[in-house]
């Protein structure tokens, strides 16, 4: 009999819910670790245009015991580190982490925890949280895994997701597909958040002229850091993620309706204060994007 994988998920929220129902379906035994410490069951509901399902998973608390073999973290980005932190004393030198979070600058640290076993990953799907027990698809979407150190070699339990609609690929260069999805990020999001609409009303006759700048200081920066061919097909890739997301509202955009942390400082922060700081040549002005990231650093108006 082949050996069940065990894993655990921490930040089971929207898209954590969502994976534990995908690691299940292909053969995996997920545990979900919540913030509240204690062992329990939680019934989840996953809704799809093909019905619904539910399934029982095990939740622990961060102070759980017993060594983590596989750790999936889908937390917002600027909580990865401190939650993968709070686990470490669960760590073997053979863990391994999986991340999915938006935005950069964090891999690194994260790789130190578990001795260079990181794997970065990028996800395109779309699901809400409608209540505690209920997450609800809106979108498959395609998930991108790779070792962040670029080792060609996947670890064995990758067989089981080859399978599954959901699985992109197997990247040899996850960090490049990180920066495609920080460029877009880098637009999408803050865009959507501060003027708050949906991804589709961004080629509207109102905020077109707004679109097509942003898309130009980010195409400059990734000129600049010399990443030319993500900038070249950056316009192309940014209007199909709008088409195919019309309907959807951005991660941030709903983080700020609800006065939560948005990821700004990881995506938008990132992509101006810390990326490509190695090159001599002088960094291009980004008047708009900078206004952007003023403007989300202040508190949201209750209005």
């Amino acid at each position: 009999m082949p050996v069940t994988t065990r894993c655990h998920i921490v930040g089971p929220g929207a898209i954590g819910g969502l994976f534990a129902f995908r690691l299940k379906a292909a053969g995996f035994d997920v545990s979900l670790i919540a913030r509240s410490g204690g062992t329990r069951q939680q019934e989840l509901t996953l809704l799809t245009e093909a019905g619904e399902q539910a399934a029982m998973f095990a939740v622990e608390g961060p102070d759980g015991k017993g060594p983590i073999q596989l750790l999936w973290i889908t937390t917002k980005s600027y909580s990865a580190l401190e939650a993968a932190t709070q686990l470490s004393h669960r760590f073997t030198p053979e863990t391994v982490i999986v991340t999915l979070g938006n935005g950069m600058g964090y891999h690194e640290r994260l790789s130190t925890l578990v001795l260079g076993k990181l794997i970065g990953g990028s996800t395109t799907a779309g699901c809400s949280s409608p209540s505690e027990n209920t997450r609800k698809l809106a979108g498959e979407g395609q998930t991108r895994l790779g070792w962040w150190d670029g080792t060609e070699t996947p670890p064995t339990w990758l067989a089981e997701l080859r399978e599954a609609p959901w699985f992109g690929n197997w990247e040899l260069n996850i960090e490049k597909s990180l920066l495609e999805k920080l460029a877009i990020n880098s637009i999408i999001n803050p865009m959507t958040a501060l003027m708050n609409i949906t991804n589709g009303e961004l080629i509207d006759a109102p905020y077109k002229t707004t679109l097509h700048c942003a898309i130009r200081e980010v195409a400059d920066i990734f000129h600049w850091s010399g990443h030319s061919d993500i900038a070249d097909n950056l316009h192309q890739r940014v209007f199909n993620v709008i088409d195919d997301t019309a309907f959807n509202s951005s991660s941030m955009r709903i983080d700020r309706q609800r006065h939560t942390q948005t990821e700004h400082e990881e995506i938008l922060g990132h992509l101006l204060e810390s990326f490509g700081e190695t090159t001599t040549l002088e960094k291009p002005a980004t008047p708009l994007l900078s206004e952007w990231l003023n403007a989300l650093r202040q508190p949201y108006p209750n209005q």
